[in-house]
């Protein structure tokens, strides 16, 4: 099974900090504890590559283009419409990056929401930048077969650049692989200009 070294979005990363904080003060049924559990839950399976496991889609063009993401379906508000049960609550929209570094491919979160009102797309549209009904010029066509997870892309240059900025910094591995207190390496010093993009 391929493994994948995880990024997120800061927007994610910022969604995570808020949910781990409000996971805390909840018992355990509480939304924000459901919520992050299923996150987290989320990001273990694109790292170990088992979106199989999660009903994952490549997804395409409809309103915007993101057909080079795809996503993960997580169950967190168990939903009925009739007495039909309308299936996972969230989405966890994510798309897939080749190595330069000889090291796993990447995979970068790019939204985790509910489904209603598209949010969770409209979500990594905007963070996207992608326009409404405009066609993508920096994703590869979908000529692959069908599959379900995302057409891997080139690293972006912007990518590559925020990577090589943090090169030096300690990845944020503690949300999908915690650790022990004796192997959390002691706190660093206040860092300016953060990269874009957090690995995890």
């Amino acid at each position: 099974m391929t493994q994948y070294r995880v990024l997120l979005k800061p927007e994610v990363m910022q969604q995570l900090v808020a949910l781990s904080r409000a996971a805390k003060t909840q018992q355990s049924g509480g939304l924000r504890r459901r919520e992050f559990q299923a996150l987290k839950q989320g990001l273990r399976a694109l790292a170990d590559g088992r979106e199989e496991d999660f009903d994952g889609k490549r997804l395409g063009y409809r309103r915007h283009d993101l057909s080079d993401c795809a996503e993960i379906k997580l169950a967190v508000v168990p939903e009925t419409r009739h007495n039909v049960e309308l299936g996972p609550s969230h989405r966890l929209i994510y798309r897939e990056f080749e190595s330069d570094d000889g090291g796993p491919p990447y995979r970068e979160v790019v939204a985790f929401a509910h489904r209603k009102d598209d949010r969770p797309f409209d979500e990594a549209a905007r963070r996207l930048n992608r326009e409404a009904g405009v066609r993508s010029r920096t994703t590869r066509a979908a000529l692959q077969p069908d599959g379900i997870a995302p057409i891997r892309q080139p690293l972006p240059p912007e990518l590559r650049k925020a990577l090589a900025a943090a090169s030096g910094v300690a990845p944020a591995r503690a949300a999908v692989h915690p650790r022990s207190p004796a192997q959390r390496p002691p706190p660093a010093g206040p860092r300016r200009g953060a990269p874009p993009n957090r690995e995890l």
